[in-house]
């Protein structure tokens, strides 16, 4: 048996399903009549770095060590990038100690690529294509034979052409272009090599999905040429599926479009639980004078026509709000002696949660008020709660990786983010996208998506929701693999017509583990 995860970062079934209904997907179509379909939880948090390890190992952030783009270091708060987890085994590790042969293509967090029975690409968070990103490393040379312009992932100008200058058909060009090589490199490598599994990640859903939301949502638009291309190379995936193979199809999480946003720093900072520096309360006294300026003009009707003129008119330049790097925190200039509670990361817009920063010696009771007036918190707008859940440090895990300092995550209610900036002492406001006022921002959602389909698995089966720690132990029972390891999640039992027997102890793994890593190190 072998099996394939075709992975697409943020694929969602609110997009899915309506294509899949007008018949504009015939691949997934056929995942879904003739396999099993599950909602995908990824909700600690719903953000790429974390979602993607946890999918791929079956651990939570404690066992992994990943919790966002960036660590910070102790006790300095100096932040550090996130390329890689820090512990705990990713499935092609497991299968390539039972002699497996694996091929694993940009998969998000792989950089540094790491020896396995196989071959491995590195996917986002590589720093760039002049690393070596590839396993073994005489095989980007190859790579680059077989498909010349190949693209680990967009590049920032194309990422952002239509955040800063509207320039929508460069982004779905890219896209597309991108979309196309890897799905040239896969079927190559399929086709050419012998494997026992293969993972393979798709990103332009989401590179998509955040500034076009709401084209997407209505089925207009050339972005959906993308999901055309997807169900194509889904297709070239399932022509080489033999009797015995399985896929599974799987996302990290889902997406949803938000229309306003709550600024959680800034409440904190009334709370009197974040302390600010000089210079970030200079930046936040700016910030609150253009906030109660767009507030003026939103009043009297007018903020959509000012923005429009804002695009071309450098004097009214203030009106464009900041773009947030996601890969940057706010770190800087906070005072620590007076700060119980801050959000450092930017995820949180685009990541559709927040996840906050306690000190240690909060006190429980104060902790207790906040939690409560969080739960209060009612957009004026909608009248909708702020929250649809609220978590404690727990839910990341227990392990070697455990966080030092008490936290709490935040899930929004459905159409709301949060923002880390600060200055808007109204705190709620619109989330809606730079380049057309009128759109709501596409944000990150814990509904991901899971196929699952071929031998074994039932068919037209709609099975209760499982989390992303549920895949790996979930593909080793497919494989008919023992399950010695220690995982968060647990087989989808549900999916499989009957139970799989593993395989006899002989094909366990054994001492070659050690011999086989240490025979690749040597020749690479």
């Amino acid at each position: 048996m072998r099996i394939v995860i075709f992975g697409v970062d943020g694929l969602t079934f609110r997009i899915l399903h309506p294509l899949i209904a007008r018949g504009a997907l015939p691949n997934f179509r056929r995942l879904s009549e003739q396999g099993s379909e599950v909602i995908l939880e990824s909700k600690f948090p719903p953000v790429t770095p974390v979602a993607w390890v946890s999918l791929y190992t079956g651990l939570k952030p404690a066992q992994h060590g990943v919790y966002d783009f960036w660590t910070y270091e102790q006790p300095t708060r100096k932040a550090r990038v996130v390329t890689n987890r820090k512990g705990g085994k990713a499935i092609w590790n497991i299968l390539s100690e039972y002699g497996k042969r694996v091929l694993v293509i940009n998969v998000p967090m792989t950089y540094p690529p790491e020896p396995v029975n196989g071959i491995m690409v590195s996917g986002y968070m590589t720093p760039s294509a002049s690393v070596s990103f590839t396993y073994p490393g005489s095989f980007k040379d190859e790579l680059y034979k077989i498909v010349p312009d190949y693209r680990i992932d967009l590049e920032s100008e194309d990422m952002l052409s239509v955040e800063m200058e509207g320039k929508v058909d460069r982004l779905i060009d890219a896209t597309l272009y991108m979309t196309e090589r890897r799905i040239e490199l896969t079927n190559y490598l399929l086709k050419t090599q012998l494997w026992d599994f293969c993972m393979v990640t798709f990103v332009g859903a989401d590179r998509l999905q955040h500034p076009l939301w709401d084209d997407l949502s209505s089925l207009e638009g050339r972005a959906l040429e993308y999901f055309h291309l997807l169900d194509h190379g889904l297709g070239l995936i399932l022509e080489q599926l033999e009797a015995q193979d399985c896929l599974f199809v799987v996302s990290d999480h889902g997406f949803q479009g938000a229309s306003r946003s709550f600024e959680i720093n800034e409440y904190l900072y009334k709370k009197n639980l974040l302390g600010l520096g000089a210079n970030i309360r200079q930046t936040r006294n700016q910030a609150r004078r253009i906030s109660y300026l767009k507030h003026t003009i939103n009043r009297i009707g007018l903020l959509t026509l000012t923005r429009r003129v804002a695009r071309g008119v450098k004097t009214v330049a203030a009106m464009r709000e900041k773009f947030d790097d996601v890969h940057e925190p706010i770190m800087a200039d906070f005072d620590w002696e007076h700060t119980w509670a801050y959000v450092p990361s930017h995820s949180s817009f685009p990541g559709g949660y927040a996840d906050i920063f306690l000190r240690q010696d909060l006190e429980e009771e104060r902790l207790a008020a906040l939690c409560d007036d969080l739960k209060r918190q009612i957009d004026p707008q909608s009248g909708n709660p702020l929250l649809s859940a609220l978590y404690t440090t727990e839910v990341f895990g227990s392990g070697p990786y455990a966080l030092c300092e008490p936290h709490l995550l935040l899930l929004p209610h459905d159409g709301i983010t949060f923002r880390s900036s600060m200055g808007n002492k109204y705190l709620w406001d619109d989330a809606r996208v730079r380049h057309d006022p009128r759109m709501r921002c596409g944000v990150h959602h814990k509904d991901g998506v899971l196929y699952a389909y071929g031998h074994g698995i039932k068919q037209g089966f709609t099975g209760p929701n499982a989390e992303i720690y549920d895949v790996v132990p979930t593909v080793l029972h497919c494989m008919g693999l023992p399950i010695v390891d220690e995982f968060d999640g647990s087989i989808i039992e549900k999916l499989f017509i009957e139970d799989k027997q593993p395989l006899p102890n002989a094909l366990k793994r054994g001492a070659t583990t050690n011999e086989f890593v240490q025979r690749r190190l040597k020749k690479d």
